[in-house]
């Protein structure tokens, strides 16, 4: 998908034409394409009105990532109703953007880490526990002890911290975690753990 980014003159990040030195960079939606099948758009939000904006362009077939100046979970909810793939800061570091574009261009949802931490987080405290042990059952007990200590809402880092071991590690055992139990992402590993213990 091709990156467009729709900013004000007076927000803007080197960082985009670094993740992506094809983009183009608009100052007003009306310099957008008119066709916009196969176009990502990268919007700064301002204000409520935007909403609709975000809408638009993904009924006209555009994929839209809302970037904000400051991560807010409201303002989070009311851009992926609007229809947006995806929501983060304005500033964020180049290899981010990068994934961010990748995960949305295969079909997946962002969130800020912050906003993701605070989701995972609410997800385990909201879902009752479940009697059975027998997804744990297929995990090691490192593997165990690193998907309790993530479906709590942990980062890898405090994992890594909590056992004693290095990130990389927490990372491979992770995968191992997410391909034993068949899942896809942090938030899917909370449903299915939710409450084990």
């Amino acid at each position: 998908m091709q990156p467009l980014f729709l900013s004000p003159s007076h927000i803007h990040s080197p960082r985009w034409c670094q993740a992506f030195p094809s983009a183009s960079v608009f100052v007003d939606a009306q310099q957008l394409p008119a066709g916009l099948n196969d176009y990502l758009i990268w919007f700064v939000l301002h204000e409520t009105a935007d909403l609709d904006r975000v809408t638009q362009w993904v009924a006209a077939g555009a994929r839209v990532i809302g970037l904000t100046q400051a991560e807010n979970p409201r303002q989070a909810r009311q851009v992926l109703e609007a229809g947006a793939s995806g929501y983060l800061h304005y500033l964020a570091a180049v290899p981010v953007l990068q994934q961010v574009s990748q995960v949305i261009e295969a079909g997946g949802l962002w969130l800020g880490v912050d906003l993701m931490r605070q989701l995972v987080f609410a997800t385990a405290q909201a879902i009752p526990a479940l009697p059975s042990r027998q997804h744990l059952d297929v995990l090691s007990a490192r593997e165990q002890d690193v998907a309790r200590a993530v479906a709590a809402g942990k980062s890898n880092k405090e994992v890594a911290r909590e056992l004693d071991i290095t990130e990389r590690t927490v990372k491979a055992h992770l995968s191992a975690v997410f391909e034993k139990l068949q899942v896809r992402d942090r938030l899917h590993l909370v449903l299915v753990l939710s409450g084990q213990s």
